[in-house]
């Protein structure tokens, strides 16, 4: 049985823990961002797919020591001796994950971090010369050294982790609104994203943040919706603004990609999706569905469960709760 760290955003632990417990894992301790659970799942393989958390800590080992020195030089060791038989040839993420309900613990967590690669330097240094204070480049399972820090003197390790995709990005000065940074990461978790004058619809546009983004990619942009777009999506040359409902619309043709962020109740959103899908009139989707009106548990579990209409559909279906979403959560498909 694998043990398990799983860190989330901050208020969404119930919604976590319940993701967890359908998931058939065992959830033992929750924490503010942070569950503690358990899994039959050896290699940690059951948690590569959750909506909800964005980080799992496969198989954690749980370090103490009263002084920056102490943990340090234990976590230096304890990784060594963990990859002294793994070959270790390209580059490897040294991430410390935020702990969210210890006020101060940042200047422990920098002073470890910088303590730690002085001690790696030291008895491994080919290795930490590969290391390196970034994500990796792919979502799932990965390779490298994690830390979470369940108090001042007490770190948890891990060689082996999941990354879900979930990052924090930039905004743009030009950006209509902040949904601009939402759909930004969620190309970052599907691992793919509009590509020059590809085609996209972007149902109920306004004021144009998807929109935007998808002109930036230099995509083909039609944004459908009855209200103006503004700032950068206003008057751009790769958006042309078509003033119409976004559920009565009829595309005259399949667009390459269909975007949707409209503050309607999540059915009503998923059966537009469904038809879309159902038509052909796209090939791949982002999506977001607010959960402000339904409980969230029961509307992931319906989208996940073997039944799912758009499940069924997909060749590849993301469903995930982003850094930048807040009562809501993002579909991210492939149709082709």
């Amino acid at each position: 049985m694998s043990k398990l760290i799983f860190t989330c955003s901050k208020g969404y632990e119930n919604n976590l823990e319940n993701e967890l417990v359908r998931n058939g894992f065992l959830s033992r301790s929750v924490f503010q961002g942070c569950i503690y659970a358990k899994s039959a799942e050896k290699a940690g393989k059951a948690a590569e797919d959750l909506c909800f958390p964005h980080f799992c800590m496969i198989d954690p080992v749980l370090i103490e020591g009263a002084s920056v020195n102490t943990i340090s030089r234990e976590i230096a060791e304890k990784f060594f001796n963990i990859n002294k038989t793994r070959k270790i040839e390209s580059e490897w993420p040294f991430l410390i994950l935020p702990n969210q309900s210890i006020t101060g613990i940042g200047k422990r967590e920098s002073a470890v971090e910088e303590q730690t690669g002085e001690y790696l330097r030291r008895i491994a240094g080919k290795i930490f010369r590969l290391a390196v204070h970034r994500l990796p480049e792919e979502q799932g399972i990965n390779r490298g050294m994690i830390l979470y820090f369940e108090d001042f003197d007490k770190v948890h390790l891990s060689s082996d982790f999941v990354w879900y995709g979930q990052k924090r990005v930039s905004d743009d000065p030009d950006a209509p609104s902040r949904s601009f940074m939402k759909v930004e990461e969620a190309y970052q978790a599907m691992g793919l994203h509009p590509s020059k004058n590809q085609t996209v619809c972007d149902l109920g546009a306004a004021p144009g943040g998807w929109s935007y983004s998808a002109a930036k990619k230099e995509a083909v942009v039609t944004a459908v919706d009855n209200g103006e777009l503004k700032a950068g999506a206003k008057n751009n040359i790769r958006i042309a603004r078509l003033a119409a409902d976004a559920f009565s619309y009829i595309p005259d043709r399949t667009y390459d990609w269909l975007f949707c962020d409209m503050v309607e109740h999540p059915n009503m959103v998923l059966k537009l999706l469904e038809k879309w899908i159902d038509k052909k009139w796209c090939r791949y989707f982002i999506v977001n569905l607010k959960f402000g009106r339904v409980n969230p548990d029961e509307l992931l579990e319906k989208l996940t469960s073997n039944s799912s209409y758009v499940k069924k559909r997909c060749l590849d279906l993301k469903v995930r709760h982003l850094f930048h979403d807040r009562d809501e959560i993002t579909l991210m498909g492939r149709l082709e």
